[in-house]
């Protein structure tokens, strides 16, 4: 019985022309460089907002610790230590229950935001200024 002719068979002997593999990782280096620059002015765009927001945070978080009572509660493990030491599980009990938990979690999420995007900007910055072969744009 005969072997039926395959795809893989036609099209094996035919060559591709030389330039075609380096056209191709041309457009797609291109491709990714436009892409790492939008990314870049996105992230860059987010981390501007970032900073504003984790000053604005911090600024929230200020006025919440001095409203909630837990500046004057921590005054006292610095100034008064023998009353400190004496009753200390009361004053670290006073201070977790005066900390004003919304405000701290406000900036660390904020925070986190921050770094994240300046970090992704950083890697699209480098992505977008580079060639393909390693040298800047």
């Amino acid at each position: 019985m005969k072997k039926g002719v395959d795809l893989y068979d036609i099209l094996c002997p035919i060559e591709p022309p030389a330039h075609l593999r380096e056209s191709g990782l041309m457009r797609g280096a291109f491709a990714r460089r436009r892409l790492a620059r939008i990314q870049l002015a996105l992230l860059s765009f987010v981390s501007f907002l970032c900073t504003t927001a984790l000053i604005e945070t911090l600024r929230y978080a200020a006025g919440e610790f001095y409203t909630s009572g837990f500046y004057d509660y921590a005054s006292i493990v610095f100034y008064d230590r023998a009353f400190f030491l004496s009753s200390w599980q009361t004053v670290l009990y006073s201070l977790l229950e005066s900390l004003p938990s919304i405000a701290v979690l406000l900036v660390i999420a904020v925070a986190l935001a921050l770094g994240w995007s300046l970090r992704n900007a950083i890697l699209s910055g480098k992505t977008a200024f580079m060639s393909l072969h390693g040298t800047t744009v």
